[in-house]
């Protein structure tokens, strides 16, 4: 059933890296800022000492970055363990800036052997429209000139890239497993951070949708008689033209001239999955999460995994139906489950991104 749906979306073949690569900056989430940037860290400071039996701190720095533009500083929080050896780290971009935090599991992830550096998208530069806050104006000192200049998803996946620089000179990362986390527009954020930093060597991405890891051709996203949009199932997936007229500054200008069609001729999602490869990418969708129509997120990793296939991995497992919440295919290269909830970065997404992790981890 699953090939058959698939088949029926008529998606454009994938292409190389490269020129997939090229397609997603040039039409969709913008080109990246040119990294004329240095970055520092300063006041440290320790905030618990008592995770993980004393083996685990939670710590917090100052992170500026600079360039002939000016400097913006955002806080990063830094859980850490104790014990001299090298650990995998999870990079996560959270919605949040409260530590702990519901997204974020804090003693649970501590008794695991995951390092993990996390920090809300805020302090980055806001989510909105106003390219004056934050890194923003350090990128754009006139504002965005060109169409295919980055969205605050570009901005957003440019300090994923220089956070990672501080996170790789330090002494206790396991430089061949660090990963990039985020949920929903952070999801999105964490693709693209993914895709155009080879750096990273696991990429997850939580209830992306739109936009993200849902494919956009044959999406099922309907308006009622009002033009509004419901979450009912029968009424599944946002859409292009909803995206960019409610969420627009996400992505470069150039995206909007999909609204009316509701998806390019010439590229979907799965190439921005697809130009992970040959690293590892693991998709969660929720189960009573329609808006990102989960359907569409797992027809997009099926998509793609050729492009694993084709280099001589394992690509994604096999799976002749649509998964309902709790079940999970870890095993290739191209991971995918159905976390048991709504729209929301769960322990169950943690415990299944960490265990993906486990299972695909370099030596």
């Amino acid at each position: 059933m699953l090939k058959n749906d698939l088949k029926s979306r008529n998606l454009p073949e994938l292409l190389t890296r490269e020129q997939m690569v090229e397609i997603m900056q040039r039409e969709e989430y913008g080109y990246l800022p040119k990294n004329d940037f240095c970055w520092s860290v300063s006041n440290e400071i320790t905030l618990e000492t008592r995770l993980n039996k004393g083996k685990t701190h939670l710590s917090r720095v100052d992170f500026t970055l600079k360039n002939k533009n000016g400097s913006h500083t955002f806080p990063v929080h830094r859980l850490l363990h104790k014990d001299g050896k090298k650990h995998p780290v999870i990079v996560c971009i959270n919605i949040n800036p409260q530590v702990p935090d519901k997204y974020f599991p804090i003693e649970e992830i501590s008794e695991t052997e995951y390092d993990v550096f996390i920090y809300c998208y805020t302090s980055i530069t806001s989510d909105d429209a106003d390219f004056t806050t934050g890194i923003a104006p350090l990128v754009f000192p006139k504002g965005r000139q060109n169409d295919t200049d980055c969205g605050k998803i570009g901005l957003w996946a440019f300090a994923n890239m220089r956070v990672l620089d501080y996170v790789l000179t330090l002494d206790g990362t396991d430089e061949k497993n660090v990963a990039i986390l985020g949920h929903s527009r952070l999801g999105k954020t964490a693709l693209y951070t993914g895709m155009m930093d080879e750096r990273f060597s696991f990429v997850f991405s939580n209830n992306a949708g739109c936009g993200g890891d849902a494919l956009s051709r044959g999406g099922s996203g309907l308006p009622d008689s009002n033009g509004n949009f419901a979450v009912e199932e029968n009424l599944r997936g946002e859409t292009i033209e909803y995206i960019t007229r409610t969420f627009d500054y996400w992505f470069c200008p150039n995206y909007k001239k999909y609204a009316k069609l509701g998806f390019s001729t010439d590229f979907d999602q799965h190439y921005i999955i697809a130009g992970i490869a040959p690293r590892n990418v693991c998709v969660n969708a929720a189960e009573l999460d329609f808006w990102a129509d989960q359907k569409s997120a797992q027809l997009c990793c099926m998509a793609a995994a050729k492009m694993w296939e084709e280099q001589g991995l394992y690509g994604m497992q096999e799976c002749d139906h649509y998964l309902t919440g709790g079940e999970k295919l870890l095993n290739g290269n191209v991971g995918f489950f159905m976390a048991p909830t709504m729209h929301f970065l769960s322990r169950h997404a943690w415990n299944n991104f960490m265990e993906f992790m486990r299972i695909h981890r370099h030596n």
